[in-house]
Parts: structure tokens; sequence; C-alpha cells
């Protein structure tokens, strides 16, 4: 039997789900497709156990703890085919002290192991900067909230674990010399890249002066690393927009000097005047969507810098991982700028409501879009939602049909019971034992439901849920004269009493 020991100590997270991926397909690009499910009950060895071992389905786990912590993190490379053995070499050029492991499909899961827990909201900061490093900003990263309200029902996002099947597994760490590593191997690499806390950001690059002082960590990225083929325009463009702001006067002839020196080849004369006419006609926004800035993007150091995104006006929020709480009426859990907030259905149809739930709980007041694109926004939330089986099932008793049943079950059991059949009109359901069946009056039993705070269901709805419980309406003749009354099939009793514990003689102060 394979130790589980090491394996759960270095993958734990939160301790009350789990998830689940059961591989169906695999489509033509390589991307193995199935399905994925949240559990709501505890990991158990068992799990661990099985996901080792290569059992199905295999194991997934919620980084983020309940106190909204977490001990590792990843950067989710969804890209096939993809160079690991290159992308392994880059991250110790870079000197990031991370892990990657092969996914199951293939692309790349890069890992950062902490010895102490830290707040998740700190290890995504870390991801981000990370993910800017290597040119793979915009990358899934786990834990993708900074925080869960577990106590409203609301879970994180799993990530599918490595090793699934041990050393027989495709989901493997790949070692610095490109090779696969066993879980041994893999166990030794933890111990040489887990990180001790405080946590060393890769925020700037680390020349004694930055090529882009005080500018966005994109644009020093680049200028260390080398533009990419193809983007030399564009991204001497944005280099421009930097010197613009940085020194007003003279930064055509900084250009120059950067197209010469961080520009392999540099751009030929007519291009380059092209540019420099283009910036002064007017002040630019850095294009931060397209290539190259978008794969090196640090949105939010780069809000920071003075020569950032920072003045650029209002960006809209980041948007993603929504959840919904199967209740009735059911919550929707959406993190915007990785912030977890728990809202109704009103407000996150309308975007009225949106803003101001955003004022009320995050400070922040998100510009306004368009119908036709905040639609468009919130169906790309809602297709991803369902794809990820984003969606909890609430427990019966927290759902308005499930309260229902509770309060008419007490109605109907545990209050005063009428000693005859005419004592109905005194408010009072009666139990004929010779049928089965409770009869009551339907306000006498409203006035139970209002008793208790549940108003959450009309007349019409009423009169149909208690057909569901094989309930039908009557008419009964009562102290001379006829009364509708509603008869249901009768609720088991408790068939013993409670104990009541001995009172010892004495005083008992």
């Amino acid at each position: 039997m394979t130790d589980i020991t090491r394996f759960k100590a270095i993958f734990s997270g939160l301790d009350i789900a789990y998830g689940t991926y059961k591989i169906e397909k695999t489509n033509d690009k390589g991307k193995q497709a199935g399905k994925a499910v949240v559990v709501r009950k505890p990991p158990t060895d068992d799990l661990w156990q099985k996901h080792l071992e290569g059992v199905e389905p295999s194991l997934g786990i919620i980084p983020i703890r309940a106190d909204n912590s977490c001990i590792w993190g990843c950067i989710d490379i969804d890209q096939y085919p993809l160079d690991h053995a290159g992308l392994v070499a880059k991250l110790r050029k870079l000197e990031l002290p991370m892990v990657l492991c092969r996914s199951k499909s293939g692309g790349a899961h890069v890992f950062l192991f902490v010895k102490e827990p830290i707040p998740a909201a700190e290890m995504q900061r870390y991801l981000k900067a990370a993910a800017g490093r290597l040119g793979e900003a915009g990358r899934e990263i786990f834990p993708k909230q900074s925080e869960i309200l577990v106590d409203r029902g609301d879970t994180g996002n799993f990530l599918n674990l490595p090793y699934f099947g041990g050393d027989e597994t495709l989901r493997y760490a790949i070692k610095d010399d490109g090779t696969s590593a066993t879980l041994e191997e893999f166990y030794a690499m933890y111990e040489t890249h887990v990180q001790a806390l405080p946590l060393t950001f890769p925020e700037e690059p680390k020349e004694a002066e930055h090529p882009v002082k005080d500018g966005p960590p994109c644009l020093q990225a680049l200028c260390a690393q080398g533009f990419p083929e193809g983007t030399r325009n564009n991204g001497l463009f944005n280099v421009g927009i930097y010197l613009k702001r940085a020194k007003a006067v003279g930064w055509e002839d900084q250009l120059m000097e950067y197209n010469q020196k961080y520009f392999g080849p540099p751009l030929g004369v007519n291009e380059f005047q092209v540019i420099v006419k283009q910036l002064t006609k007017k002040d630019y926004k850095y294009k931060c969507k397209d290539a190259p800035l978008n794969s090196f993007c640090n949105s939010g150091l780069c809000r920071t810098r003075k020569f950032g995104v920072g003045g650029d006006g209002p960006d809209s929020p980041q948007l993603g991982s929504l959840s919904k709480y199967n209740s009735e009426p059911p919550l929707w859990f959406l993190d915007v700028n990785a912030k977890r907030i728990e809202l109704d259905t009103d407000h996150l149809f309308n975007q009225n409501y949106f803003q101001k739930a955003c004022m009320e709980k995050l400070n922040l007041l998100p510009p306004t879009l368009r119908k036709q694109d905040w639609e468009q926004l919130l169906n790309s939330l809602l297709r991803e939602m369902v794809e990820l089986e984003q969606i909890q099932e609430a427990s019966e008793d927290t759902s308005i049909t499930g309260r229902f049943r509770d309060l008419i079950e007490e109605f109907c059991t545990h209050l005063q019971q009428a000693l005859d059949r005419d004592e109905i009109l005194l408010g009072r359901p009666w139990t004929s034992e010779d049928e089965g069946k409770v009869y009551f009056r339907i306000k006498d039993l409203e006035g139970h439901l209002k008793r208790n705070n549940f108003g959450s269901m009309s007349a019409p709805k009423m009169a149909q849920r208690l057909r569901d419980m094989g309930g039908e309406p009557f008419s009964l003749f009562l102290k001379g004269r006829t009364t509708r009354v509603w008869r249901l099939p009768t609720f088991a009793s408790q068939s013993s009493p409670f104990d009541t514990p001995e009172m010892q003689k004495g005083t008992p102060f």
C-alpha cells in the first residue's frame, strides 16, 4: 500500500470538500474532457490512497482553506503542445522557486509550495507576478479566490492533483534536465523549492537600473527577456507611451536608443518614424490587451507604478469564478478583483444592482457597460460555471420546500392537538387514527407559518406543495356547518420518549 502521508501533507487544502474529474474522451488536440464534480464531504485517506494507486476518479483538492489560507498554489498553463523542458529552463533562469508538473491534458501546472500557511490573497499576488515574468499572464491560477464564504455554502475551485497512479502516471513533475520525476524525486524537488516565509516576490527584474523605471512590469520583463518575433512594432509603440510619460523632453531620442538596445533586430528607420509620428499626435493609453504586453501583464502591480496604467481612468473589475448555491432562492458567489462576494439573482442580473453591491462590499464602483456587453459577460461566466460544474446543491432543510414541510410537520404533530374534530374550529389540527389522516384549516396553517417568519410561498404554490405531500382539500360538517379543510397522511410519530436526567438531591449551588 502506498504511503500517502507526505503527499497529503504537501497538497492539503479545504477539509470539507474535494473535487473529482473522470476523463471521458480526448479531442484531436490532445485535451482530455470529462466530468468535474465538487463533493461536499471531507477528502478521506481512502481517496488519497486511490489517487496515488490510479483508481478512477482522480482526486482534486481545493487549495484555499476555510480560514482563507493555503500552503500551495498553481499557475495552470492550458496549452497544447507545450515545451515542458523549455518552461522549466525559464523558471530556473528567472530564479522562480517553482515545480512544474505535466497536467492530465498535457499542459502544465506550475506549483509554488510554502512551509507555513499564508493568506490566499498573498499566494495569488505571487502567482500573478510569476506568470507575468514567465510571459504567461492571464492564465488561470489556484487558489482562484482570496476568500470563500464557507458558512454560506461556498467552496473554492479544485485542481486535479499530479501523480494519479504514482510512478505510472502521465502527471509527473519535470526535473531540471527535462526528464520525468518519480514520486520520490518529486518529494526531493519539493524540499528543494518549498519556500520559507516571508515570500520574496518576483515583481521586478534584478538590474540595478530598470530599463523602464517606475513603468509597467510587462515592459520591464520584455526589455529584459526580449520582444517576441512579430511584436516589435507594438512593443516599441508601448515603450514610446512610457517614455512620453516618464521623459516629456527628448523622448524621441530615448526611443531610438531603446530600439537599438532592446529590439533585435531593431525596427528600420521608416517603421520607427511612423511610430514617432503616431505618438506625437496625441497621448495614448497602453495597449495592455494586445501582444506582447498581454502575456506579461501584472495589472495589480502596474496600477501602483508612477508611469503605469493607474492614471488611465477606471478599469473594469476582473470578474471570474462564478458559482451557485442551489437553494431557494439561489445564492451566487462571484470573484470581483479576487474578492469573493455573495449576490442574489437580482444583484447578479441587474448591472445597477451589481454596481451597488460592489460599492457596499468592496468600496468599488465598476464602470457601466453597454447592456449587450453586460449580458455577454454574464453568459460567459454562466457557461464556465456550468462547464466546471460549480453548482452546489443545498440541503433540503434550507430550501423553501424543505422548510415548508418541516413547519407543516411541526404544526400537525408538535403543537396542541384537537381532542375531537370539532376542535379544528379552535385552530388545532385533528388526527383520525382510523384513517391515518390529519385535518386542519389552511388559515390556521398560514398563521403558524407566519409566526415562524415563513412568508415565501403564495397560496397556489402552497396548495400544490400540499398535493405533492399527498394532501387534498376536503369538507367536514363541524358544529352544524360545513367547513373547508385539508387532510394529509399522518406523519411518523416519535416512538420513544427523551431520557430525562435524574435530579440530585440537595442544593446545586
